[in-house]
């Protein structure tokens, strides 16, 4: 193979589907706290102190994405809704044989610690990675899980089952959830290497490093609204409501998580008793990585304007960046976004292809919308209780309305409250905020942080969309350990 354009091992997979039962699960255990709660119910000893608590996910699964499947108790699940049923059936052409994922072992360029070329002669490399690609396209499909949060457990995890010493049972209380993303992971890049850290005192040296470039594309929902005959009791697998919860359409997140060679997702250990940390390690304070890290347009010494540039460019390959192609290159291999809902703005100079070198060119043409400003016309954004598009929140079936505020911002400008904006009061709403209300639809936007004395019952209630762009991560650490000990 290693002869052949592309060596590596490609795994095709048609007709796939993965299953955890509905009751096995992964845990967090807390430990018991200082300031413990003695007592139950409104009383001294149950204020102003805590419990433990113990978290639980169970039954990842990722399945076609179906209106048509079953819910957690495995009964038929077809109400229709495009986010109702956690699990389906087989995903077709999960990964064909002519987009296959991709396993190989390979030595791309990059660079070291020391801002020093890697692999900059073919012929004579000087290190080899593991990849692991995914297709560049693939199908929707239905990744879920549901958890709970358990308060007040006193079971030793390692001896005792999930109905010993539960926390309903000592004071406590538990609430079950269930997430399911609707979408898929194409064009995601998992990397194996070595990271070779220098200096003086080295926090890590030389040790096993990951590289994560994860590019998720979809619908997210996030609800813990239980039906009628959900059992819902700790360890048994409960039945959600068809609709309602918290939504996230048309989600896009790219996040690159490590850089060749110089930054790396790192596992170690916190204490002796189980505890652990994940760090994405600082990037190194080298002048020669900044260039690449950093990746800033020809005379933009501050990167916001590069920013601008990459969102009013962004259809336009790195190679058509003319001088600022390998800026463009560097800046897309460290950057991420974020994105909810599908509203672009509009900052496209249509009669340029190609970014100037000049900081100054932005894209913005006259009369577009300023990024700078953050408008947001109301036409372009989803209106009150849509649910199409964007983040928006809906009741779940059979439950009653819930108040929303009246007068919802349009625009949150980092200036301040005279800087944003929102929906003038066009609800003839009760003034004591019970409702009551008469929507005549949205009226003109005029400044001020909107007014959140008065609000209106609704089924739904869209929040907007949202962005976030230019996403660099310089270090990050998450650590899961026992309480004093870190």
């Amino acid at each position: 193979m290693s002869s052949a354009h592309g060596a590596g091992i490609a795994v095709a997979l048609d007709n796939f589907a993965y299953l955890m039962a509905p009751t096995s699960y992964l845990e967090q255990v807390g430990t018991a706290p200082t300031n413990a709660c003695s007592g139950y119910g409104d009383i001294a000893s149950n204020r102003n102190c805590w419990r433990r608590g113990d978290l639980r996910w169970y039954g990842a699964s990722i399945t076609a994405a179906s209106e048509i499947g079953t819910h957690w108790t495995e009964s038929a699940c077809a109400s229709g809704d495009f986010m109702s049923c956690p699990r389906g059936g087989t995903i077709s052409q999960f990964s064909p044989f002519d987009n296959p994922y991709l396993m190989r072992a390979w030595s791309p360029a990059g660079m070291d610690y020391q801002g020093d070329p890697v692999n900059s002669n073919p012929a004579a490399p000087d290190k080899t990675i593991y990849e692991f690609l995914a297709p560049t396209s693939q199908p929707d499909y239905m990744l879920s899980f549901w958890g709970e949060i358990e308060a007040g457990a006193t079971r030793n995890s390692a001896t005792q089952t999930l109905s010993q010493g539960s926390g309903t049972a000592n004071g406590g209380g538990l609430l079950q959830s269930q997430t399911l993303i609707r979408g898929n992971a194409a064009g995601s890049v998992f990397r194996l290497f070595k990271f070779t850290e220098t200096g003086s005192t080295p926090r890590y040296g030389e040790t096993f490093g990951i590289m994560y470039t994860s590019h998720l594309q979809g619908d997210f929902r996030f609800s813990v609204a239980q039906t009628a005959s959900s059992p819902n009791a700790i360890g048994a697998p409960p039945q959600f409501q068809n609709i309602g919860g918290l939504y996230f359409r048309n989600v896009e997140a790219f996040i690159p998580l490590g850089q060749l060679y110089y930054q790396a997702l790192v596992l170690n250990a916190v204490g002796t008793d189980g505890g652990f940390s994940v760090e994405l390690t600082q990037v190194p304070d080298d002048p020669n990585v900044y260039p690449t890290y950093y990746g800033q347009s020809s005379g933009d010494d501050r990167g916001f304007l590069t920013a601008l540039q990459h969102l009013a460019y962004r259809n336009t390959p790195c190679s058509g960046w003319g001088a600022n192609s390998l800026n463009c290159t560097n800046y897309r291999a460290s950057h991420g976004h974020v994105r909810y809902g599908d509203w672009h703005p509009d900052l496209r100079i249509y009669s340029s292809t190609t970014p100037s070198g000049d900081p100054g060119d932005s894209g913005i043409a006259a009369g577009a919308r300023n990024l700078i400003n953050g408008y947001i016309d109301s036409d372009s954004n989803p209106a009150n209780g849509d649910d199409g598009d964007g983040i928006f929140f809906r009741a779940c079936d059979g439950c009653g309305p819930f108040n929303a505020y009246a007068q919802r911002t349009t625009r949150i400008d980092k200036r301040g409250e005279t800087s944003s904006m929102h929906i003038t009061q066009n609800y003839n709403c009760n003034s004591d905020g019970s409702g009551g209300c008469s929507i005549n639809g949205n009226g003109p936007t005029q400044n001020g942080p909107g007014n959140t004395g008065r609000v209106f019952p609704t089924a739904s209630v869209n929040l907007g969309d949202a962005r976030m762009e230019g996403l660099l991560i310089n270090r990050f650490e998450m650590i899961s350990c026992q309480a004093g000990v870190c």
